[in-house]
């Protein structure tokens, strides 16, 4: 049973002692197996829209769909409120509804990128026959091209309904409408061996994380209309709340924050975030930011004490661009094509081989107190920007490339190729949307034919 009462309180009934949740019971969380082996974890999430207006996909025609690819594939149904949400098959596998109606696709942890294709194209493919007879078509691309926040209904998943009236109040949460109905990102999983191992990959993927937005910059025009920043969905996530987006930069990796303690301080951080709410008997208990997870854990609330699923749940609500879970998830990506997918995967996978103590002795020209600074170049320009008189971002990531690279067989070497034409023509998807395209129509004729 999971710890729910404060120190030493019993239930006389059943004579259980209940254990107050400690900041221990915590790092156990993060503990992983030293006989794990490295896997690769994909989520994409693409736009719903509908293919004849190419506005937001409603609910009933989405649901039509998760039924229908659950059936033919003899996958089980996910409901919450009493309605369909997605579904899983038995591997873990699944697809889900985001809160605009984005449809994700979650694979099971893989070892190699080939078996990410098969399974990927496999949904893909069966997804976009069905969505085809309702008249909707999935798109790689990271922002809705023409439906805006009010024309889209928010899904009724309960704790969405809460996140929607919590969000936009908190400071810097002014687009968090838009990330939840609007927005759609590519997350890589990646595993970690041990908490140096984990200090080292959360270090060196926050440095690199601006030029792999981008790399991925893929969402320039929005309500049919070419915007100033080629990643509109970046610069959403930097306005849906700084007290739990932007964190880390300031405290985690500078020089007191070194690796002895890793997990602890990592924890502080999320302990220092404030809830916003809790679930018990699949009722959502709202608390709106009144106490952090550190307050309740100490003190409870209205009568509830923390336990360790009310800490995953409260860390999966903070939203930095680079999250450790039991596996370290790189978030910050415009969704884009599944040949861009399974290039992202390529290059994680060919870094991920690499000893990152010499990684970030490679990298030492980046520093953590400049990573908001090249946030800021990579929303606006993707990734045409400099960084000193001698280097540009462009260099930045042919260097990840080329180390990547080496690091892969030569069979997975060939899932590279549509970043190797992007460092080669120096040119992300924005710059040749912004080049091409002047509305939505235009834009789903230029990504999907």
């Amino acid at each position: 049973m999971l710890n729910l009462i404060s120190n030493k309180k019993q239930n006389k009934k059943h004579n259980i002692i209940f254990k107050k949740l400690t900041i221990e019971d915590i790092e156990k969380y993060y503990f992983v197996s030293k006989n794990k082996k490295s896997l690769i974890g994909l989520e994409y999430e693409r736009l719903s829209l509908d293919k004849n207006t190419f506005e937001n996909a409603g609910y009933e025609k989405l649901e039509k769909i998760i039924k229908t690819f659950a059936q033919n594939n003899n996958w089980e149904l996910i409901y919450d409120n009493n309605i369909v949400i997605g579904a899983f098959c038995s591997n873990s596998t699944s697809i889900s509804l985001e809160p605009g109606c984005q449809l994700e696709i979650s694979l099971a942890p893989k070892e190699d990128i080939l078996s990410i294709e098969n399974e990927l194209n496999k949904i893909v493919s069966s997804l976009d026959k069905i969505a085809s007879y309702y008249d909707v078509i999935f798109l790689g691309y990271g922002i809705s091209p023409k439906s805006s926040v009010d024309d889209i209904n928010l899904l009724k998943k309960a704790r969405y309904q809460v996140m929607n009236r919590y969000l936009p109040s908190r400071n810097y949460g002014e687009l968090s409408t838009k990330m939840m109905r609007q927005s759609a990102g590519m997350q890589i999983n990646l595993d970690y061996k041990d908490e140096y191992d984990a200090y080292l990959k959360m270090k060196f993927f926050n440095l690199i994380m601006p030029f792999m937005t981008g790399l991925c910059a893929n969402s320039p025009l929005e309500n049919d209309k070419i915007l100033n920043d080629k990643t509109l969905r970046a610069k959403i996530w930097r306005y849906t709340g700084s007290e739990r987006c932007n964190l880390f930069y300031k405290n985690v990796f500078n020089f007191s924050f070194n690796r002895k303690n890793f997990y602890k301080k990592y924890i502080n951080e999320i302990l220092n975030v404030p809830m916003i709410f809790i679930e018990r008997d699949s009722k959502i208990i709202e608390i709106n930011g009144k106490i952090t997870f550190g307050e309740f854990l100490k003190n409870g609330y209205l009568g509830y004490f923390a336990t360790i699923d009310d800490y995953i749940l409260h860390q999966s609500l903070c939203f930095p661009d680079v999250r450790m879970k039991k596996y370290i998830e790189i978030r910050n990506h415009d969704s884009s094509s599944n040949e861009m997918v399974l290039a992202l995967c390529a290059l994680y996978k060919g870094l991920v081989n690499q000893d990152f103590t010499k990684l970030l002795k490679k990298f030492n020209f980046l520093k953590i107190k400049d990573v908001e600074k090249y946030n800021t170049e990579a929303i606006k320009n993707g990734l045409n920007f400099k960084l000193n008189k001698n280097m540009s971002a462009w260099d930045v990531v042919a260097l990840l490339f080329d180390i990547s690279r080496k690091n892969l067989s030569s069979f997975e070497r060939g899932y590279l190729e549509p970043i190797f034409e992007m460092i080669k023509r120096r040119k992300t998807s924005a710059d040749y949307i912004i080049q091409c395209v002047t509305n939505s129509e235009e834009l789903v004729e230029f990504l999907c034919y």
